[in-house]
């Protein structure tokens, strides 16, 4: 099966630029879409039909503020995934932030977690809301589901992860609070499925800022990351960051995950 993942920085946007040529080579099974700000409703009708045609979607729009955040995913319709929009949590649902997707003993979590912001007012949240998804993931493993984490995290866990780390210790997505944070996840019983398979290697970066030529010299962040189940790491055939991609000041990122036995 193969996931795929990209915040496309405003879904309108990046139509303009090509995302259904690269939807048509990419051929996700699994889709996760993050800062998709808008309304299913004010996407061109004939890309929603095209979609719909293959694909259950569950757009998530954030209902808080107009054209803000808000993330979809997207499942080939043979695969028979159900979802459910939200955490339960109105705080983080009325931004659109996560849909939670079973197939099976699979669940799929997946969207646009919160950014520490400028100044570093929305910590805070953030570090609520990584508690708060830590906790779910645990109640899943706990219940035998396997698991897999997917968006954009807004936070880089090493320093091999950002090209400028000395520079950053004090920048939202690299704060010491947030690098800790991130630990829940992996104590709550999930692998970084890219670390897991190139655990030393600089470079690779996920998000380039728009200025000084960023992307241009690769100085940039890996802040969009796979997080897996232990045990489904085992049956990882594939990950990888498509920097090659453009549309976004992020790119997306995949995985390929062999077969998934068949349970109720």
């Amino acid at each position: 099966m193969k996931f795929y993942s990209w915040n496309v920085n405003g879904f309108r946007s990046v139509l303009k630029k090509g995302f259904m040529d690269w939807l048509e080579e990419a051929e996700p099974d699994v889709l996760s879409l993050q800062e998709i700000r808008a309304e299913w409703e004010e996407i061109d009708l004939d890309v929603r039909r095209q979609l719909e045609s293959a694909y259950d979607v569950c757009w998530f729009p954030a209902t808080s503020k107009k054209g803000y955040a808000g993330s979809a995913t997207l499942t080939k319709k043979e695969l028979g995934f159900s979802h459910a929009k939200g955490m339960g949590i109105a705080a983080y649902d009325s931004e659109g932030r996560i849909i939670v997707s079973r197939k099976d003993r699979l669940v799929f979590i997946a969207g646009y977690f919160p950014n520490a912001s400028s100044g570093l007012v929305r910590l805070p949240f953030k570090r609520q809301f990584a508690k708060d998804l830590a906790a779910l993931v645990a109640q899943h493993h706990a219940a035998g589901d396997e698991v897999i984490v997917v968006g954009d995290m807004n936070v880089a866990p090493e320093e091999l992860d950002l090209a400028r780390p000395k520079d950053n210790t004090k920048s939202p997505g690299f704060t010491p609070e947030e690098r800790e944070d991130f630990k829940l996840y992996l104590e709550a019983g999930l692998g970084d499925v890219l670390r897991e398979r190139h655990p030393d290697e600089p470079g690779l970066y996920t998000w380039w800022t728009a200025r000084g030529g960023a992307r241009e010299r690769n100085v940039g962040w890996r802040i969009d990351l796979f997080l897996a189940s232990r045990p489904l790491l085992a049956r990882v055939t594939d990950a990888r960051i498509h920097a090659d991609v453009l549309g976004s000041d992020h790119c997306p990122i995949s995985l390929e995950v062999g077969p998934f036995p068949a349970t109720s």
